[in-house]
Formats: structure tokens, C-alpha cells, sequence
């Protein structure tokens, strides 16, 4: 619909449908009009006084919007826009990185030297591995500076984990709009929460935009790096899908190989026997039916519980066999298009989207205190970790009892014994309701073994199957997976983490290991979340070009992190991480694999982003050795 063609009646659906808080701040930021800002918070206003916010909104949309134009707002500007959108002051520590967040400027996260651009030695190249986001977000930080560069990838399409998983229903379970890259105008996404197919789509696109699409070399499986210290290059070796190898030389190695990228699957008894069809969903294409077959879906995380509705739509019977329960939880507008009336906000009302985004995601900010930090007064008074938490609690019990009705047989295999927010979340589809089908079972007896026909359990139960879908999740602790690294003096990467869980210096270096950069590596994922985690993808990016432009400065020819500086920051992370409910919540540890299997915190970072941020925003030479 163009900007023209719109009515008042049009405009108040458009009012009613829209996230006040953004759209108020939007108006306010576009007309000045000093009405708008007269209100308290949204969260604090009645109904009558939301109303009358939204009907003013509806009169300046409804007026003349011929001068209106997205503009860049100062800093002192932006920080009452912000306070205004959260109702609450916004702390010091984190009005840069929501500044950045907000990306009203071009680039935000990105490295822009303000010499210009660097002097890369002649002959210089980076290897990127993987096309997924990350090695696209690093290959466009590359390009800014000129740095030559290729990717690899292992598969014949680019879109990393989005090509990986192509299984029914696969879709986004944050909001899209913040999973875009925060250097890229609005992507007119058809749904709240698109579909694979769809992000995929987009990130293709964003590369060929950006021109990274011509330096992907694909099917070229990395299967051995190693470092040679006498030309301080990486000696590469790829293995083809039609049994050639391939050998490249490159000065820096970057490894976009993704957390999920190293299916797993339960070794069972008798699985060699079985004479049905197992399958990851990673190995799931559009050929795939379960028209008129008994399934068997194993696991209920996010993808298990994304793959039950579609399939049990289609199967003659499908069994769910659980084996922990998960705080599974709806999410308004999952599964719904976006509306034509949100569509023309977003086009057409300037810096709607801007805080779109951020009123979607700055919830965020309070996980880390509002359910990972234990809260000594609460528990001394008898509660669980903090009030927010056994609150929300209260209010997921109260979802399960409103999805399965009147099935009291359901309800107490699916209440989980941890907290909240202690494991990964995982959003609804559709899957309670859909375990009250007459031809849906839940199964929570541990799996035995394979037969031939099926699937036998602990208790005895013989379970008749056609096909078993392993949602069974990814071996997160194979970082770089599953190429072999050699570092200085032979060192193997390995080998290094062997007797610990894999760990990096701020999850990007590993000591011993020059010139090579780890995205989504151990102990990557901020807790406290804050932004989307593709605007840290641009962070590590930009972390990565600064050392390198450092290099070219200088003179160097190798950049690692000091053993000394690895270490100290691992005491720092762990001691950090130890009071934290991730490990406190006894039902936490066991099956999360944000914990590895000594107990260590491995996927994601302790610290809050207002600590986080300063330390990956700019390197420390101290810290790091260059030669």
C-alpha cells in the first residue's frame, strides 16, 4: 500500500497493532510534538491513557507527513529518546552499544579507522571458514578495509546453519527484525518470526549485496590447518564432495564454523538392526514425508518442539519421547505474518523500526539480574534464585494447564525441576496442544534399544516405528569442528583443550594459535543479552580487524593472545560465572549444554554487557603478542 493510499481507519488498526512504546518515540523523534512526551511510561499507563496515546498517534500519522525524513539524532538527543522508550534511566555503561544497536548510523559496529583505510602488505590474505552469518558479517568488515579475503565453505550453498537445517517449521525464534545484520536498511521480512528458507534467503542476499558472494569457494571442507611459524601462514587443506583436495596458504585464519554445526545423535543398542529410517533433522530435505508412518521424535528443544505439529499433521501416529522437560513458552506472533498495517509502519513512519527493534530486544538487558543472579535475600526467605523468577514460573505452569486442558496425566511429566531462563528458552509452536492429539504419545521412559520394528524403553515397552527423528541437538563442545589446528612448535588445538573444556581469550583467541580468530566461540554468547546476536557477530568482526590493521601498522606479521592474559581472564570468567544459576540451579547443570560436562559455564559469557562491551570494543596490546 504506498504512503498516499492509507485511511484513518487504516492508521488506527496500524496504531492498535503497533508496539506503543516504539511508535510514540518514533512520533515524538519525526514531529517534536511535545504531547507525545507529556505521558509517563507505557508500562505504567492505564488502558484510558494508553488509548488517548494511541489515538494522538493516529492524528499525526493522519496529517501531513510530506517533510517527514529519518534523521540521526545526537547523543543527548538519543539518550532521552531511549529513557523515554524504557520508562527507566538508561545506565552509562550501556548507551553505546544501544546507540550502536539502534543503527542510525551506517555501519555502527563496524571498524573505521580514521586514518582511512590500511596498508595491507602485498600478497596478504584472510581464509575465512564458513558462509554462514558470522563469516559474512567478518567478510563485510574486511571489504571496508580492504583486506583480501576468501571464504570457504563446506557446503554448495551459503547460509551456515540455515542451510544445515532445512526441517519443517524451522524458523527464527527471536524476532527477525533483530536478526538482521546492524549494517542494512529494513528487509521487508513476511513474518514476525520467519521461516529458514526465508533467513537464508536474506543472507544471501545481504552477500551478494556486498559483493562477498564472488569470494565464496563452495564445497570445500576444511579438514587440516596448520601454522607455519617461519612464514607465518596457514597451510590449509580441503577435502571436495567428489574425493579431491584442494591446499591454500592464507596469513589469518578466521573460523566461522558456528556453534551448531556437529550434529549428535545416542549410540543405542541395536540401532544397526533397525530396519525403519533414522534421521537427524540436519539430514532432513524436501523429499521427506511422514504420510502415513509411525514417528518417533526424540528430544524437546527447540528444534523437537518445532518439528511435532507439522509431522503429526502428516504422521499416521507419532511418539514424543522426552527426556528432560523444557520450559517451553509462547511468543506473541510466532507463526504470523506480518501485517500489512505493521508493514507500512515500518516503511513509511521514519525511525519506527530503529526502535522496533530496540523496544523488542531491550527486555534483554534485565535477564541477568532479573533470573541468573541469585538474590541472597530471596532464597534466605525460602525462594529459588530471585521473585521474578518463581513468578515467571507461576505464569509458565499456567500456560502448560491452558495448552493440554483437562490432561493431569500430561501436566506432571512436563513441569521441568530447574528454573527459567537457566537453560535455553524454547518458544511454542503448537507442541503442548499438539501432545493431546489422540494420535500423539508422549513418552518419558529412558530409550533401551533399537529393534528391528521400533523402539524399546526402560520399562519394558516395545514401541512400533516406521521413522525415528533424532532431534538430539549439536556437539557444541567441538568448537572449529572437524578440522585438525596445528599452532606453534606442533602445538594441537585439541590437545590444548584436552584436559579442560575448550576455552578462548574474550571467545576469539586461543594462545599458541597466531593469527587465528574463533567466531561464536567458548564463551561467546552474552547472558545478559542486550542486542541480537548477529550485532555480535559485527562486534568480534570489528575486534579482529583492529588487531589486523595493528599488524599492517606496526609491521607485524603474527598477532596472538598472551598465555598469561588467557588464563587470567578464564579465573575472571569462571569466578564470575560461579554464582550464576546456571550453575547453582541443581536442574540446571545436568543436559544443558550451556555447561559442559564438568560443570563450567562453556557457551556463553557471565558478564553483564555493560562489562562485556568495553572489553571486546577495543583490543588491549598488553594483552596480546605481536611478532
Amino acid at each position: 500500500m504506498s504512503a498516499g493510499a492509507v485511511d484513518r481507519a487504516f492508521l488506527e488498526r496500524a496504531a492498535e497493532l503497533a508496539d506503543l512504546n516504539a511508535l510514540r518515540t518514533a512520533l515524538y523523534q519525526t514531529t517534536g510534538d511535545a504531547s507525545l512526551a507529556a505521558y509517563g511510561p507505557v508500562a505504567e499507563l492505564d488502558d484510558a491513557d494508553q488509548a488517548r496515546l494511541r489515538a494522538r498517534c493516529v492524528e499525526l500519522l493522519d496529517g501531513d507527513r510530506s517533510d517527514w525524513r529519518r534523521r540521526v539524532p545526537g547523543d543527548d538527543e538519543l539518550l532521552a529518546l531511549m529513557d523515554m522508550t524504557l520508562g527507566v534511566p538508561t545506565k552509562p555503561g550501556h548507551f553505546e552499544i544501544r546507540k550502536r544497536w539502534l543503527n542510525f548510523e551506517p555501519y555502527p559496529f563496524s571498524y573505521v579507522p580514521e586514518s582511512g583505510k590500511p596498508t595491507v602488505p602485498a600478497g596478504f590474505e584472510v581464509a575465512i571458514i564458513g558462509a554462514g552469518f558470522s563469516g559474512v558479517a567478518m567478510a563485510i568488515q574486511l571489504d571496508q578495509l580492504g583486506v583480501p579475503y576468501t571464504i570457504f565453505e563446506r557446503r554448495d550453498e551459503m547460509g551456515g546453519t540455515w542451510s544445515f537445517n532445512q526441517y519443517p517449521d524451522i524458523r527464527v525464534d527471536t524476532m527477525t527484525l533483530t536478526y538482521e545484520l546492524c549494517l542494512e536498511k529494513p528487509h521487508p521480512w513476511s513474518e514476525y518470526f520467519a521461516r529458514g528458507a526465508e533467513v537464508r534467503s536474506y543472507l544471501q542476499e545481504v552477500a551478494a549485496r556486498h559483493g562477498v558472494t564472488s569470494r565464496v569457494r563452495l564445497d570445500h571442507a576444511l579438514e587440516s590447518a596448520r601454522f607455519d611459524e617461519s612464514t607465518s601462514r596457514w597451510e590449509l587443506e580441503f577435502s571436495r564432495s567428489d574425493g579431491s583436495r584442494v591446499e591454500h596458504v592464507a596469513n589469518v585464519v578466521v573460523s566461522a564454523a558456528g556453534l551448531f554445526s556437529t550434529p549428535t545423535t545416542p549410540d543405542l543398542p541395536g540401532k544397526e538392526t533397525f530396519e525403519g529410517e533414522i534421521l537427524h533433522p540436519t539430514e532432513w530435505t524436501p523429499a521427506h514425508s511422514t504420510a502415513g508412518k509411525r514417528v518417533a521424535i526424540v528430544g524437546n528443544g527447540s528444534t523437537g518442539v518445532q518439528l511435532l505439529a507439522p509431522i503429526a499433521e502428516e504422521a499416521d501416529r507419532t511418539l514424543v519421547f522426552q527426556r528432560t522437560p523444557q520450559w517451553i513458552s509462547p511468543r506473541p506472533g510466532y507463526g504470523d505474518p506480518i501485517s500489512e498495517e505493521k508493514r507500512w509502519l515500518l516503511d513509511h513512519l521514519p525511525s519506527y523500526w530503529n526502535w522496533y527493534r530496540f523496544s523488542a530486544i531491550i527486555g534483554l538487558f534485565t535477564w541477568h539480574e532479573d533470573f541468573l543472579l541469585p538474590d541472597p535475600e530471596w532464597e534466605a526467605q525460602g525462594g529459588h534464585i530471585t521473585r521474578k523468577s518463581e513468578e515467571l514460573k507461576d505464569v509458565l505452569v499456567g500456560y502448560i494447564e491452558s495448552q493440554i486442558g483437562d490432561r493431569p496425566d500430561l501436566l506432571e511429566k512436563l513441569i521441568p525441576d530447574h528454573a527459567p531462563m537457566v537453560r535455553r528458552p524454547v518458544v511454542d509452536n503448537g507442541w503442548y496442544r499438539a501432545l493431546t492429539r489422540d494420535d500423539v504419545e508422549l513418552v518419558t521412559d529412558g530409550i533401551a534399544r533399537f529393534t528391528p520394528t521400533g523402539i524399546e524403553t526402560e520399562d519394558g515397552k516395545h514401541h512400533e516405528v516406521d521413522l525415528v527423528i533424532f532431534a538430539t541437538g549439536f556437539a557444541v563442545d567441538h568448537y572449529l569442528w572437524p578440522a585438525e589446528y596445528e599452532g606453534r612448535d606442533g602445538l594441537n588445538l585439541r590437545e590444548y583443550w584436552a584436559p579442560e573444556s575448550p576455552r578462548a581469550y574474550l571467545s576469539l583467541m586461543v594462545p599458541h594459535f597466531p593469527n587465528l580468530f574463533i567466531m561464536y566461540g567458548p564463551n561467546s554468547q552474552p547472558a545478559s543479552g542486550g542486542v541480537g546476536l548477529t550485532a555480535w557477530m559485527q562486534i568480534w568482526s570489528a575486534y579482529t580487524a583492529q588487531c589486523l590493521c595493528r599488524m599492517f601498522e606496526e609491521g607485524h606479521t603474527q598477532v596472538s593472545v598472551r598465555e598469561d592474559a588467557f588464563l587470567a581472564f578464564n579465573r575472571k570468567l569462571d569466578e564470575e560465572a560461579s554464582g550464576m544459576a546456571f550453575l547453582t540451579d541443581a536442574g540446571s547443570v545436568a543436559k544443558n549444554y550451556y555447561v559442559d560436562g564438568s560443570g563450567r559455564l562453556l557457551v556463553n559469557s557471565p558478564f553483564e554487557v555493560a562489562d562485556l562491551y568495553p572489553m571486546m570494543k577495543r583490543p588491549n596490546p598488553d594483552e596480546l603478542d605481536f611478532r
